[in-house]
């Protein structure tokens, strides 16, 4: 394998690092939704909730001080009546971890790809088998949130003693940064498959190039001779 095309697979290194990070980044911050919920008949009232995979806080301002709660969304999912659908948050939290390992997988196929001359067809197999399956992987998770928003959590966020108390949140919700930087993340992964395709077609151009002649051919440049 060239210097060039050495480079080429040795920069989706650079891609699985950047991938990792910003998984990492989604995977332990609490805003993948965001909402502001109101009181009704309470105009100055005023409230921030931000859920993350795992935690989220709550904030409410009835209009005499903010009170600020921790979350726990398992537990919230358990307890409360059905704010979210356990199958599609578990699919999403499954599928970013998953994406996370694919990613540190491809990372170091990418290293020791880029390292050996020689031909390694085995390594080829497991960055394309990672990055891909890193790929599948994050847009199933984006896909089963985006399903949980739109079905769940755009309607309520709040738990069933908030709404007792006049809270309401409907149509108040919003994606976080925390679901965008998985979105960011998967293109990112996808460039790296873009890249590797583009490694590989210059790597069969080499080989073809450095191929000796086959004897057939041989043969007939004799018999033209």
């Amino acid at each position: 394998m060239s210097l060039r095309t050495r480079t080429l697979v040795f920069s989706t290194f650079f891609g699985s690092i950047l991938a990792i990070g910003l998984l990492l980044v989604s995977l332990t911050t609490n805003s993948w939704v965001k909402a502001y919920p109101k009181r009704t008949n309470a105009p100055q009232s005023k409230g921030e909730v931000s859920y993350g995979l795992f935690y989220g806080t709550k904030d409410l301002n009835p209009g005499f001080g903010v009170r600020s709660y921790s979350v726990d969304v398992y537990t919230f999912m358990q307890t409360e009546q059905q704010p979210m659908n356990f199958w599609l948050w578990l699919i999403t939290a499954m599928g970013t971890g998953l994406g996370l390992l694919s990613c540190a997988i491809s990372a170091i196929a990418a290293v020791f790809k880029a390292a050996s001359a020689a031909k390694k067809p085995g390594t080829m197999l497991v960055l394309f088998a990672s990055n891909i399956s890193s790929a599948l992987s994050q847009v199933l998770a984006f896909i089963c949130w985006l399903v949980q928003f739109f079905q769940y959590l755009q309607h309520n966020v709040l738990a069933i003693e908030d709404r007792r108390h006049n809270w309401y949140s409907h149509g108040l919700a919003t994606l976080g940064y925390s679901f965008y930087l998985v979105v960011i993340s998967t293109l990112v992964v996808f460039l790296n498959i873009t890249i590797l395709l583009h490694a590989r077609r210059r790597e069969k151009r080499e080989v073809q190039r450095l191929q000796p002649p086959s004897e057939e051919k041989h043969q007939r440049a004799i018999m033209l001779y």
